[in-house]
């Protein structure tokens, strides 16, 4: 629950446009390019390919890289979101038969009052585990031009074409854990974002079941199908940060995104504003503490560090090569950046009342990043307490 209001604001991702922004090939995402683009061949081998052999240290032993996998693997087995997503728990047909109970085919809900469908779809995708839901109105710029599919044969170019009847977009956020966040670079960290990626296609793959069941359409998708950030901004649920990341008032930048895309008629949110462009402007923290050097200091810009960022976006632009070829060294993912962003706080009143003031008062900014570092926030927690909690 928001202990704050943030603002709503008229404009979504449509804010950090600049002039024409066709739509992203997911080709280009840096995730994909290791299997075709020869500039970056080498992280093939030494991310995808090669061993990663346990080290006698804190955080990088063979039960944290156990924990990781164990954390992975129903997105690794029953989602694969992000190989491309369209089967398993995100198959986009549906046969129409109901297991338990057997309701008959055919029946579809009376859908005239879109705020009670509404009310209805949040308080389920909640149920099932969502951490945060919002609806937006499908921005068909954020979708994939083209979809890239990790296959067992390697990547693989596919169409990724979405009828106009899907108007909306349901955006789940979920949040991560603040303390195996803290641990990061070393496995515990990636550990949490494993689950949430598990998680996300267990509730994006029962969400969207859940809307089909009443009688609609329904694409439940992780990283594929569209640019989740947009979307999450779209549906109300957070601003762009300087880590390239969804800001949003409740977990900063600490939390995962899925999306079902759906034609079931829905009242959409507004977008948010609370401070976040601001006080990014100001902070930097996340830059100063990327080991790779992959986020930008200084002003938001359009320029593009490579073909893995979008043109015509004013933003701070990651250098996803850097970054993916230190993920690729540290033998684990790295979530630095999230850890030691100041809107990363776990619950609390007086960490809602800073909040409600930066959104109301920026001229405080510079003394909310000094106490913010009196206070050790940020720090990098050691690995091995993420095994002594119960």
């Amino acid at each position: 629950m928001r202990l704050f209001k943030p603002r709503k604001v008229d404009e979504g991702a449509a804010r950090y446009v600049r002039g024409d922004a066709p739509p992203f090939d997911q080709k280009n995402e840096m995730f994909k390019r290791p299997f075709w683009d020869p500039e970056v061949r080498d992280l093939f081998q030494r991310f995808y390919k090669d061993k990663v052999s346990p080290k006698d240290k804190p955080g990088y032993r063979l039960k944290d890289q156990a924990v990781v996998n164990a954390a992975w693997h129903l997105e690794s087995h029953f989602g694969c979101g992000v190989c491309g997503g369209r089967t398993g728990l995100y198959d986009w047909t549906w046969n129409g038969r109901f297991d338990f109970p057997r309701v008959p085919r055919g029946l579809k809900i009376d859908a005239d009052d879109p705020a009670a469908v509404t009310r209805d779809m949040k308080r389920v995708a909640r149920f099932f585990g969502a951490s945060l839901v919002g609806v937006g109105r499908l921005d068909r710029r954020w979708l994939y031009s083209k979809a890239y599919l990790l296959t067992p044969e390697g990547g693989k170019v596919a169409e990724n074409e979405i009828p106009e009847e899907y108007a909306y977009a349901v955006v789940l956020g979920f949040a991560m854990d603040y303390g195996a966040v803290a641990c990061s670079p070393a496995h515990p960290a990636s550990a949490t974002v494993g689950l949430q990626y598990s998680r996300m296609a267990f509730v994006a793959g029962l969400l969207a079941q859940f809307i089909r069941g009443l009688g609609f359409k329904a694409i439940p998708c992780g990283n594929d199908t569209a640019c989740s950030i947009p979307l999450a901004i779209d549906a109300g649920l957070g601003e762009l940060g300087r880590n390239g990341l969804l800001i949003t008032p409740e977990y900063g930048p600490r939390v995962r995104l899925a999306k079902v895309l759906t034609d079931l008629p829905l009242v959409p949110d507004r977008p948010i504003a609370f401070g976040v462009w601001e006080f990014c402007q100001q902070c930097g923290l996340c830059a100063k503490q990327c080991p790779s050097q992959s986020i930008m200091h200084g002003e938001p810009s359009t320029e593009t560090h490579n073909i893995s960022n979008r043109r015509n976006v004013h933003a701070w632009h990651i250098n996803a090569e850097n970054c993916l070829d230190f993920w690729a060294r540290n033998g684990t993912d790295c979530s630095n950046c999230i850890r030691v962003c100041p809107f990363n706080k776990p619950a609390g009143w007086i960490h809602n009342l800073a909040k409600a003031a930066i959104m109301r008062l920026p001229a405080l900014n510079p003394a909310f990043l000094r106490i913010d570092g009196l206070l050790g926030y940020g720090g990098r927690r050691d690995p091995e307490t993420f095994w002594k909690e119960t």
